[in-house]
């Protein structure tokens, strides 16, 4: 018996594998490991996939799903209600808007704004974290899930990019 070859997704469904794909992101980011303090380090695994696909296929990843995810990481991390969302929808907008620069640029090009996104949501993310909290954090685990967000992101945009292939094929 031979085996069939594996149809390329199309339809609805190629439309849902971005935004399918940052939720599961989100999930796998907020499952406890029962390592000490890897909660505050955690990678930002669903701005990575935020990025890359406002970047490829922004048609894809609307706005609402973006709030949406977002709206679900706070609920599962009992973070500022809201402070996800909004920096996620921020970077949705920024990068959609620069989209032209990005497309077709080199892979540091887009290292590097990749870096700018996550600095910027890093500040935003510890500036609301202080106001919900009524004082000023110790920043030092928010500068380390930066760095270590932005060098995890080639390997998960090497993902990302496979997965497109298959979609466009």
């Amino acid at each position: 018996m031979k085996a069939k070859p594996v149809e390329p997704v199309d339809g609805i469904g190629q439309r849902l594998v971005p935004a399918a794909f940052t939720l599961v992101l989100a999930i796998l980011s907020v499952i406890p490991l029962g390592i000490p303090g890897y909660a505050q380090v955690t990678p930002n695994f669903v701005l990575m996939s935020i990025y890359y696909w406002t970047i490829y296929r922004p048609d894809h990843l609307p706005y609402l799903v973006v709030f949406l995810i977002g709206l679900l990481v706070d609920l599962l991390t009992f973070g500022p209600p809201g402070a996800t969302p909004f920096a996620l929808l921020i970077v949705r907008a920024t990068v959609l808007s620069q989209r032209k620069f990005f497309v077709g640029k080199n892979f540091p090009i887009l290292w590097w704004g990749f870096a700018l996104a996550t600095v910027a949501v890093t500040v935003l993310m510890w500036g609301i974290g202080g106001l919900y909290g009524g004082r000023v954090l110790d920043p030092r685990s928010y500068i380390f899930q930066a760095v270590l967000t932005a060098a995890c992101y080639p390997g998960l945009s090497w993902l990302f990019s496979r997965v497109q292939r298959g979609l466009a094929r």
